[in-house]
């Protein structure tokens, strides 16, 4: 169970489904629970649960009939028969038969039976609300062992290639292969918004800072950026000149940097498009992933012979080389708050791994095939992983204590 409770004055608008609130109450509680982590988990918990409900089977059983008012009539004039022969004498009481007496304590036990039962059905369906209610937050707040696989999604009908979470940790964009990128709720897998603006493959996804805005690199040479809620293009970045096959979002929300398969790496402004810098040509490679240090400091580039660069994130130069996989380095996320570094390969594997030491933390083994996409939750303690075996694995992350 979580240590803390929620805030007293939140804790009505968590339990209420986004649906139901105002979009100004909305906005401010995504604000609010990236701030209080008991917040956080108390939203976190009440989502599962809402969507554990909507995913149970229709009820084998067909609800009791609701009681009679003939029936409670009934009782009440049985009642008023009583209580008319006791005040007659013991004369009157005497010409009670048996059989009437059986007949008045039998209505009695069945109306009160069916009075019961109703409330009695009420207080099983919240036992069992709050079991199910405190199984999920034990697990959710609880030691997970690394590599635990939480949810899996198949709203693609070709290879998912980019997968990128949102900053809230509520929602996850996955593209692929099959010309689309999808906005999904990471709880429930609803789909939410689906952006179709490429002619190619989606092989790149980065989410801006503020959660308001998506960009998505393409095998068609460009970069789009796009509102995340409406799939609205709001500008086209043409720099790249082969497969852009990697993006990421600088913590500010000024820069942009993609990295295709000319071995480039190209950083520049979002709204005017002019290019910061752009890292020569290092071992003729493909630069097949990106990912921004959370000071904005540094970038950390993947590249197909195995290894990842460390660049300075305002020259381009290469700082650090990390050697740790056994086929190219496909996909990369930096942890939003540790100097981890998680990173997807042709070898199948997600390992995760010190960006200051170089030391490999963890290996995830859960994929059949490459791992083309990884991405890091808002409060860093879990990892969704895209692969060519047509799914995304939420999972675990080691632990950063």
């Amino acid at each position: 169970m979580r240590n803390q409770p929620p805030c007293v004055t939140w804790a009505e608008k968590l339990a209420l489904r986004r649906e139901d609130l105002a979009l100004a109450d909305r906005e401010a509680v995504d604000t609010h629970v990236q701030t209080c982590p008991a917040c956080e988990a108390a939203q976190a918990d009440y989502h599962f649960l809402d969507s554990r409900l909507r995913a149970l089977p229709p009820p084998a059983l067909k609800p009791l009939p609701r009681l009679s008012l003939q029936n409670l009539r009934q009782d009440e004039g049985e009642r008023d028969t009583t209580k008319t022969m006791k005040a007659g004498g013991a004369t009157s009481a005497s010409r009670l038969s048996s059989p009437v007496k059986r007949r008045t304590t039998r209505g009695r036990f069945v109306f009160s039976v069916r009075s019961a039962l109703p409330a009695v059905l009420v207080a099983c369906l919240i036992l069992a609300a709050l079991l199910l209610f405190g199984m999920q937050s034990a697990s959710i707040n609880g030691s997970q062992p690394p590599g635990t696989t939480l949810f899996t999604y198949n709203g693609h009908s070709d290879y998912v290639d980019a997968v990128a979470w949102s900053p809230n940790g509520q929602f996850i964009a996955s593209g692929s292969w099959d010309g689309t990128a999808q906005v999904w709720d990471a709880r429930t897998g609803a789909l939410l918004t689906t952006y179709r603006g490429h002619k190619n493959a989606v092989s790149a996804l980065a989410w801006s800072p503020d959660g308001q805005y998506i960009a998505s690199g393409s095998w068609d040479h460009t970069v789009q950026v796009w509102y995340a809620q409406t799939g609205e293009t709001l500008f086209t970045y043409r720099g790249d000149t082969e497969f852009v096959d990697a993006v990421a979002w600088s913590p500010d929300g000024q820069y942009i940097a993609s990295g295709d398969r000319n071995d480039t790496v190209q950083v520049w402004n979002v709204k005017t498009g002019k290019m910061l810098f752009e890292r020569a040509k290092d071992t003729g490679g493909i630069i097949e992933a990106l990912a921004w240090s959370p000071d904005g400091r540094y970038i950390a580039a993947g590249d197909r012979d195995k290894t990842v660069q460390i660049l300075d994130a305002r020259t381009g130069a290469i700082l650090t080389i990390y050697k740790g996989h056994t086929d190219e380095v496909s996909a990369l996320a930096w942890s939003p708050n540790s100097p981890y570094i998680a990173s997807g390969s042709y070898d199948h594997t997600v390992q995760v791994w010190n960006a200051h030491t170089g030391a490999t933390l963890f290996t995830y083994r859960g994929h059949s095939n490459t791992v083309a996409a990884v991405a890091w939750s808002a409060n860093g303690r879990y990892i969704a992983s895209g692969s060519w075996d047509g799914t995304v694995q939420v999972w675990a992350a080691p632990s950063t204590r």
